[in-house]
């Protein structure tokens, strides 16, 4: 007999849940269509059937919030007070229902009796201030907290985390702060997520000053806590106070006897930021530590690369500048030697000696010795071959830059660097204006695995496309030849081809691509001004065309770099994230644009 009834239930039961589902999409399409009433008949229906599904009850209670049917709330509510043996989340919503109909008085004292009735468990406090903020009563979710910690003697760890969440919900800074200090004080494991709900929630130098003082005091309470120490150099990193985290990282390196193992990480990150006076400072301190020291070679490294991005980040340099920073690489080089280790820094004398001295064939015989080298990684070679690869096509040996190009091409074929060596081919091919097979090669690449690879080959074949229609190729071959003339800083050839490009093709549709050109000539002569002048009449004559983001995106790095006028470069990033929202440099405008106005970067 059971088993014909198990059979029989069994049977009838996929048609109820079917029944069951489809009730269930009627009720809630006449909530969508906001025809509360029949609404609010499907769900009395349905709750009757499962009066445990908290779907249908939070439904059903903002159906009757809907046709103000305040009593029919109140009364459903108290129905599930009666069947969930007091459950805080229906005691709450009691309450709130008295808080919905306007009766404040009422809803107040529900709320502080569910507050007064707080017992010592800490499962039963969090469920309550879950219950209070799942109805926007932050108040009272911090109170439960507050007093579940106070029944709890006082214990200030208790909640810390539910708490600073909820002082950050409500904007309220300072006790933030406090309540994730709390928690680091025992729980130096949570440092890394701390940072990240700090980060989160930081907005302004107001709030960091406010997690100053905090950290501050806590380092003078604790002065053996690491957790606090490591908050406050994390937090002058965030605001890029190099010199102050400097002092901080080398308390720090020299009570765990680290020898400057701390210091390098910040250097570097100095570097990142751009801070290269900090930078150097922070190298040159490690290296005064003794040659004997394990970060020796790195601080020498360091100082290095922060000397060299200080000068050509600027654009402001001398030849004396240029001169001083090649003694430093070929000292280092005779300090410690040509080898694997020092590579680096011989491949950044090779790029001084090539761009900006025009020592070619001293280049070449350093980007040879690096290529040549045992136990050098060969990724790091064959970003060595592409350069020099380049550098061969500065000194006009097309045929060398090629066969470099070539190899790289074959060697890391489905590696970026496989991808990236094809497209200086192609654009190689395309400087000697074989436009047929440059072009096949760049829409191989539109699909290439690095955004920026897929995009500046995008860019050429349409260049190619777009001036490749009809019978007339000569406008495009002599653009081409002028932008390799500019590669190969050539510049007043440069110049004297795309003044002939408009002399005898007036209207032609390289227009743009002219003014652009123009505009990076001007940039790589340094000046400055005559090159924002090319971009903003490409911008007024031809914004909307595809060269638009590009150009807004250059004027905006040139005012903001190298002009410095940081205001008017903040206008030019707003504009930018308004007319390009679809643009490949998006992101990086949107990390300037916050950078400038004073938020707080990863």
């Amino acid at each position: 007999m059971f088993k014909k009834i198990l059979i029989v239930c069994l049977f009838f039961l996929p048609v109820f849940v079917f029944a069951q589902d489809k009730d269930e999409q009627i009720a809630a399409q006449y909530f969508s269509n906001n025809e509360f009433a029949k609404a609010a008949d499907a769900y009395e229906r349905l709750f009757l059937k499962n009066t445990q599904s908290t779907y249908l009850y939070e439904n059903l209670l903002n159906c009757y919030f809907k046709l103000n049917k305040f009593d029919e709330a109140e009364k459903l509510v108290k129905k599930q007070i009666r069947r969930n043996d007091a459950n805080p989340y229906y005691l709450v919503d009691l309450g709130f229902v008295y808080k919905k109909s306007g009766n404040a008085d009422k809803s107040k004292k529900q709320y502080d009796e569910i507050v007064n009735k707080i017992k010592g468990r800490e499962e039963q406090i969090s469920e309550t201030a879950n219950a209070f903020q799942k109805r926007a009563e932050l108040d009272y979710a911090i109170n439960s907290y507050l007093k579940g910690r106070k029944i709890n003697n006082n214990n200030p760890q208790l909640f810390c985390i539910e708490l600073a969440g909820l002082y950050a919900e409500k904007k309220e800074v300072k006790p933030m702060i406090d309540e994730y200090l709390y928690s680091l004080q025992n729980n130096p494991q949570f440092e890394e997520d701390i940072q990240g709900y700090l980060q989160s929630y930081l907005e302004n130098a107001t709030d960091f000053d406010l997690l100053k003082l905090a950290l501050l005091k806590k380092n003078k309470e604790f002065p053996g806590n690491e957790s606090f120490i490591n908050m406050l150099i994390w937090m002058y990193v965030q605001r890029k106070d190099f010199d102050n985290a400097f002092v901080q990282v080398k308390a720090l390196d020299k009570r765990f006897k680290e020898e400057g193992r701390k210091l390098i990480e910040l250097g570097n990150l100095a570097i990142s930021n751009e801070k290269f006076d900090a930078a150097t400072t922070i190298f040159n301190y490690v290296s005064t530590l003794g040659k004997e020291k394990a970060f020796y070679i790195n601080s020498r490294i360091g100082m290095l690369e922060a000397k060299n991005k200080k000068i050509f980040f600027s654009g402001n340099y001398t030849d004396v500048d240029l001169k001083i920073l090649e003694k430093d690489y070929n000292d280092f080089l005779t300090e410690f030697g040509h080898n694997y280790f020092s590579a680096p820094a011989e491949r950044d004398l090779a790029r001084l000696e090539a761009y900006y001295l025009h020592n070619f064939q001293t280049c070449i015989e350093l980007f040879q010795e690096i290529i040549n080298m045992s136990r050098l990684e060969e990724h790091f070679k064959a970003e060595c071959k592409l350069e020099l690869g380049d550098i061969y096509l500065l000194k006009g040996e097309e045929w060398e830059a090629m066969l470099l190009y070539g190899q790289v091409d074959k060697d890391f074929m489905e590696d970026p660097l496989g991808q990236e060596a094809k497209f200086r081919n192609a654009r190689l091919y395309y400087y000697l204006g074989e436009f047929g097979w440059a072009r096949s090669q760049l829409d191989v690449l539109k699909t290439a695995t690095t955004q920026l690879i897929a995009n500046n080959a995008l860019e050429l074949s349409l260049l190619i496309q777009d001036n490749t229609l009809d019978s007339i190729d000569e406008p495009l071959f002599m653009f081409a030849r002028a932008d390799l003339n500019l590669f190969q800083n050539k510049t007043e050839r440069a110049l004297q081809i795309l003044d002939s490009i408009n002399l005898l093709y007036p209207r032609h549709p390289l227009n743009d691509e002219i003014l652009f050109k123009r505009a990076e000539l001007f940039l790589k002569k340094r000046d400055y001004v005559k090159s924002s002048s090319y971009l903003e009449q490409l911008l007024k004559e031809h914004g909307t065309d595809i060269l638009g983001d590009n150009a807004l995106f250059l004027l905006a790095n040139i005012t903001e770099k190298n002009i410095g006028d940081k205001p008017k470069a903040m206008k030019y990033y707003e504009d930018f994230i308004e007319k390009y929202p679809g643009s490949f440099f998006l992101t990086e405008v949107r990390k300037r644009y916050r950078a400038l106005r004073g938020d707080v970067l990863n």
